[in-house]
């Protein structure tokens, strides 16, 4: 069995967030169910409508929440709970891969329905250069770990026996901002909605076993 030096080469990096999360919500409250299941359909039609004309800058798209339920309130007077109509509910979250252009999308939900936009929670995209480059520095970060110990150890590195990843980590920024509206001097009525950015850290670590042999 070879003589091995184990050792964890640690990285860590920031990187420009790519991509942007953002929940849209529409909420339709009416008298009876039928009409809250018609408002809803209504909102979420032009919501959709939306959605599908800016597709082209939407990596992914999924509905966290559908609802429709009655509207209750406690009445004191009475001492039980009272039915005040139904109230429907749809929350879709959406990955914008172009940013630039998340304002004007912004804008345009906000004229076709009623909706709450929050977010945007910072994403790196799958391919975003910093992964390569902090594996890598890990990967150096190791190799000059084992140099260092096998050299006090008066031994020399040989060839890697054995690399495994425990996983990268990110830290999401702190607290996004709120979404600022700021108006072109070139267009001040038309209000635009600047999503910022954010700088995401990403840490990867790798377990490295070296062989171990004489000093040269």
């Amino acid at each position: 069995m070879d003589d091995l030096i184990v050792v964890r080469g640690t990285a860590s990096q920031t990187g420009t967030a790519d991509r942007g999360v953002l929940r849209i919500t529409v909420r339709a409250k009416q008298p009876t169910l039928a009409e809250a299941e018609r408002a809803l359909a209504e909102l979420t039609s032009a919501v959709d409508a939306v959605l599908d004309h800016a597709s082209a800058m939407i990596s992914a798209r999924h509905t966290e929440q559908l609802s429709i339920r009655p509207n209750t309130f406690w009445a004191q007077e009475s001492g039980r709970m009272v039915v005040d109509g139904h109230v429907g509910e749809r929350s879709v979250r959406i990955t914008l891969s172009d940013l630039e252009q998340a304002g004007s999308l912004i804008r345009t939900l906000n004229d076709s329905a009623a909706v709450e936009i929050s977010g945007p929670e910072w994403e790196l995209a799958p391919d975003n250069p910093v992964y390569g480059q902090i594996r890598r520095a890990a990967a150096q970060d190791a190799r000059q770990r084992a140099e260092q110990y096998a050299e006090g150890l008066g031994l020399a590195v040989g060839s890697v026996a054995h690399v495994s990843e425990p996983g990268l980590r990110t830290e999401p920024p702190g607290a996004a901002r709120a979404m600022a509206m700021r108006t072109e001097a070139e267009s001040a009525e038309e209000p635009t909605i600047d999503l910022g950015s954010a700088e995401i850290r990403v840490s990867a670590s790798v377990d490295v076993s070296f062989r171990i042999e004489p000093a040269r």
